[in-house]
């Protein structure tokens, strides 16, 4: 398996609200993705940053997803870029 993590930093309650609704969606939107496994949506205690981490079966379904139109759908139009610095990825070891 292959996790990873986006820290999204929060600037303000309003970005928060529309992560919140956006992300609500992905569980269900991303069901559709090969090698899709889970997603959770996780917010920091002091309100500071969310972390949105998915669960793939494996590094090429990430970058396939990363590089398809259903990611391009879900991201504005935009590409993927699996090297930004918000972005950590885990081989899961132990689950």
């Amino acid at each position: 398996m292959y996790q990873v993590n986006n820290r999204i930093n929060i600037t303000s309650p309003e970005h928060l609200a529309m992560l919140r609704e956006r992300f609500g969606k992905a569980p269900e939107s991303m069901k559709q993705v090969p090698g899709f496994l889970s997603f959770r949506l996780l917010e920091a205690e002091d309100g500071s940053h969310v972390i949105a981490e998915t669960v793939f079966a494996s590094k090429e379904a990430f970058r396939a997803w990363v590089e398809s139109d259903h990611f391009k759908r879900a991201h504005g139009g935009r590409g993927g870029d699996a090297s930004r610095p918000d972005l950590a990825s885990y081989y899961v070891r132990v689950k």
